[in-house]
């Protein structure tokens, strides 16, 4: 349980579990204590202390603003002056979602994330930071 099984204090630790899923996201705040009676037997006291759920927030809806992001970059990039706007072409979309999966994962993690999609469109590689 991340750990929080090798507190050894009783100062009580709170957690934040969250779950993202596809198109909703829930997300509970729990108390651990773990207690130690006279025969040095460890007990542990689990309290869930607020739980929220929302069905309108998603994994999909954060795919569709970084994708906006990276629309954004590749259309400002000089080699694409006055050429189509991305969202044209199917195939660049589809390849701009699977990244955007990608750079999630990273930004899990990191601050910022180098993004390079080779021969986006018209030979033109995407490179951005998100």
């Amino acid at each position: 349980m991340f750990a929080i099984d090798r507190h050894d204090t009783e100062t009580p630790v709170n957690v934040l579990f969250y779950n993202m899923g596809g198109i909703d996201t829930e997300v509970t705040i729990v108390r651990y204590t773990g207690q130690t009676d006279e025969k040095n037997k460890t007990f542990e006291h689990v309290e869930i202390l607020s739980e929220a759920y929302d069905a309108q927030l998603g994994g999909e809806d954060f795919d569709g603003v970084i994708v906006d992001m990276m629309v954004e970059a590749f259309n400002a990039m000089p080699e694409r002056k006055n050429k189509a706007d991305v969202r044209t072409n199917e195939r660049a979309m589809k390849r701009l979602f699977k990244e955007s999966v990608k750079v999630k994962d990273i930004l899990s993690a990191n601050k910022i994330v180098d993004v390079k999609v080779p021969e986006l469109v018209d030979y033109v590689t995407l490179r951005t930071m998100l």
